[in-house]
């Protein structure tokens, strides 16, 4: 009894995924098709130009976690208030706890940390920040 209701929740569970992939292939057709008639209309206006060495633009995705330059401004304003350097740690948990977040689950405080590594490349970047050290939690000011 109980195999024909796993059995059946299973065969459901794989005629979504099958849809699914089924439905990426058709999108993933028509993309290229678009990709083969750009590359054409770039060898009429410029012969000389292979669109194969045009790199491809990969594609941004937020995270629902933050809304946007709210995670640069939540990062400045940790780094604003500490009373000295602090590390990417650091400032991920005084981010979580501003935002209310948990911070007892530590895989979801290892992608806010990679984020906030980003968030401060970025700022160093531009001069914002200054990193000392050479570590992964190098200390930053």
């Amino acid at each position: 009894m109980t195999n024909r209701r796993v059995i059946s929740a299973l065969r459901r569970k794989r005629a979504e995924i099958s849809g699914h992939i089924h439905d990426l292939e058709k999108r993933i057709a028509r993309q290229r098709a678009n990709l083969a008639n750009l590359d054409a209309t770039i060898k009429l206006f410029s012969p000389g130009t292979n669109p194969d060495d045009i790199p491809p633009k990969l594609a941004y995705r937020r995270t629902r976690y933050f809304a946007r330059n709210e995670l640069s401004q939540l990062t400045q304003d940790a780094l604003w208030i500490a009373s000295g350097p602090l590390t990417s740690a650091e400032i991920a948990a005084a981010i979580m706890q501003a935002k209310g977040m948990p911070s007892g689950d530590v895989a979801f405080k290892e992608i806010v940390t990679e984020r906030v590594l980003t968030v401060l490349c970025r700022i160093t970047k531009r001069g914002t920040v200054v990193k000392h050290g050479t570590s992964r939690d190098a200390k930053r000011r």
